[in-house]
């Protein structure tokens, strides 16, 4: 029986509350105009059920085209997860072996260079028995930045 009373004061205090709050003007006023429009909207569609059938099928027919947009986002999306998810390993390896290709290209152009010093430095040296126009074919001007 403890649960009885419990529901019976529970409604009891509902109702009370209810009835406090309709002290206010305000308030009674938007009640009074609530329950107004809902029985009128209420008398008008038992006397018309096919308006409100017709209004139903159209809420049904958008509510299942959002649906079916959503779930064409989703499915998009997931295809788009599921490619990266493919692709990340193959970009790191990429990334990997560009920076690989890049540290040996940069220790073979060092070695070049310190090559072409050396080989300048030497051919300098043997260009003095050619003649001055002969000196000046052979040096490749390099450019600075």
């Amino acid at each position: 029986m403890g649960s009885n009373k419990l529901g019976t004061f529970i409604v009891g205090g509902a109702l009370l509350g209810a009835a406090v709050s309709m002290l206010d003007r305000s308030t009674r006023q938007q009640t009074v105009t609530l329950v107004r429009t809902s029985f009128e909207k209420a008398m008008y569609y038992k006397e018309n059920p096919d308006v409100m059938k017709k209004q139903l099928t159209e809420k049904k027919d958008q509510v299942q085209t959002l649906i079916e947009q959503v779930k064409g986002d989703v499915e998009y999306v997931k295809s788009q997860v599921d490619e990266i998810k493919t692709l990340t390993p193959q970009v790191k390896e990429m990334f990997a072996d560009t920076k690989e290709a890049f540290a040996d290209s940069k220790s073979e152009y060092e070695q070049i260079i310190d090559d072409e010093a050396n080989t300048s430095s030497a051919s300098e040296s043997a260009d003095d028995s050619l003649p001055p126009m002969v000196q000046k074919k052979n040096v490749i001007p390099l450019e600075t930045q």
